[in-house]
């Protein structure tokens, strides 16, 4: 029964409900609380009488949702890249409102080509086109896959289903569980009742598969030891400091030479490989004299086409490098930068020009078994993540989120690369330059952290894993051809 309320409260209540959503994420971290609010959401939409009242609904919770979930791009942009106040918080405005446009989309889609007349459109079109514009979202314009509803359930029971549908399998799951508490409002005694076993069972199935191992140990554990450096983002580039920096770097790592893998964070060595070749042999000797392999960030120059990349260096056992392949907009490399450079200028918006490293890279070998590499952003794209399994025996996340200064962003991180841990049952490494740096294991679990703004070594065992979970083998599509028959079938059903 739908209650007669102020057009006006009710947008209220939507954005007031997309502004709480992130707490269910990281660092807070209350994962269910997502099921209500996305249930009021749907209420709402299943109440919509025109297509036009679901857009505004969907943006207006979706603006909501993303002013408070990606607030943190203001401090990247004036507390380090030093673009005026007034322009940074419009930017961070306009992006969340640009964000809110997929929710928004979502509703009017669900209302526009599918009928009410029955509750087909709750239980199925509403969860399954949520899915579908999310995994858009994760490749439109580049990507960006932040805040999809699935990272919010890495600590609770949904997250059993992780190896086999992925993190579009458990924002379905999700998003159904929120139609169903909708559905129950309106429906009989007995439909209530079947409707909470099959929740019941959906729940608890989850939580039962969090005990399934789809892989196999592989050899020995290793020792990793995660050199976190705390630079300051205003003397990182500087090359007057260069040397203190290698120095620092250097000092805190010398007590644990003994280990397996030695971890710098990205961009550690802040100068091209070509341009210090003393401190990379210098690397090299202790490499060699210590039996720890290293993997170190830093860029990389092409001689011959002069393209430069954000790189990962492997030294010790092998030496090669990884280029990043997925950068980030704005901040590594400017889309149709020709057309915008006259308002970037006047914006005062620093610029980047770093180039994408291959599409398909090999894992690099360190400590004895093969490692997946990400650079920062890279690791909240799961289809990218698994192009390095199954022969990568475990992932290396490094990253440099000084630029995000005391916000939610680095533990958000932290959660997505807890959810690739769950999807391909490999540990992950998430080293960084001031936290938080971490060592998750293959089924999620933190077994070490790092504190934030604080120079530190994080030591840890790792065992490195062999196989593939079903997520690994099949990636996202199962889902999204799953959802894209169910839908194509639903308006096939309702033309007619």
């Amino acid at each position: 029964m739908h209650v007669n309320i102020p057009h006006w409260l009710t947008l209220l209540a939507l954005f007031v409900a997309g502004l709480l959503l992130p707490v269910a994420f990281a660092p807070v971290g209350w994962g269910p609380l997502a099921v209500p609010l996305l249930a009021y959401l749907f209420y709402q939409w299943q109440c919509a009488d025109r297509p036009v009242q679901a857009w505004w609904q969907g943006w207006i919770f979706g603006c909501g949702m993303f002013v408070s979930g990606v607030y943190w791009v203001y401090i990247s942009m004036h507390d380090y890249g030093a673009v005026p106040v007034v322009f940074s918080a419009l930017l961070t405005l306009l992006f969340a409102l640009f964000l809110g446009l997929f929710p928004a989309l979502t509703g009017w889609l669900s209302v526009r080509f599918f009928s009410s007349a029955d509750r087909v459109r709750l239980l199925l079109v509403f969860p399954a086109v949520w899915v579908l514009i999310e995994w858009v979202r994760s490749w439109f314009f580049t990507g960006f896959p932040w805040m999809n509803l699935g990272t919010s359930q890495v600590a609770w029971p949904l997250a059993g289903y992780a190896a086999i549908v992925g993190e579009y399998g458990i924002s379905y799951l999700l998003a159904l569980s929120a139609a169903a508490c909708v559905y129950v409002i309106g429906a009989t005694a007995r439909a209530r009742i079947i409707t909470l076993v099959l929740f019941i069972v959906l729940w608890s199935a989850g939580q039962s598969l969090r005990q399934v191992e789809w892989t196999d140990s592989a050899g020995d554990a290793f020792k990793v030891a995660l050199v976190q450096g705390n630079v300051d983002q205003a003397t990182k580039w500087d090359p007057d400091y260069r040397a203190q920096i290698i120095a620092a770097y250097l000092e805190q790592s010398r007590p644990h030479w003994e280990v397996d893998v030695m971890i710098w964070p990205e961009t550690a060595i802040s100068a091209f490989y070509d341009d210090v070749p003393e401190i990379t042999a210098h690397l090299d000797k202790l490499a060699r004299d210590t039996d720890t392999d290293i993997l170190v960030g830093i860029p990389y120059r092409d001689q011959a086409t002069q393209d430069y990349y954000n790189s990962v260096l492997s030294i010790g056992s092998a030496h090669a490098f990884y280029h990043k392949r997925h950068l980030v907009p704005f901040g590594e490399f400017i889309p149709l930068q020709e057309q915008l450079s006259d308002v970037l200028d006047f914006m005062g918006l620093p610029m980047s020009g770093f180039s994408r490293g291959a599409s398909t890279q090999v894992p690099l070998s360190a400590g004895g078994y093969l490692a997946g590499l990400t650079v920062c952003y890279e690791i909240i794209f799961n289809s990218e993540v698994i192009q390095s399994l199954p022969a990568a025996n475990y992932l290396v996340n490094v990253s440099n989120n000084t630029w995000f200064g005391d916000s939610s962003m680095p533990y958000q991180q932290l959660q997505m690369a807890q959810l690739r841990a769950l999807e391909t049952e490999r540990y992950v490494l998430s080293a960084t330059n001031n936290g938080v740096s971490a060592v998750v294991d293959h089924r999620g679990r933190i077994v070490g952290r790092s504190p934030q703004f604080r120079a530190d070594v994080l030591r840890a065992d790792v065992q490195a894993r062999r196989g593939a979970t079903p997520y690994v083998i099949y990636g996202n599509y199962p889902i999204i051809i799953f959802l894209s028959v169910l839908l194509g079938m639903l308006v096939i059903r309702n033309s007619r």
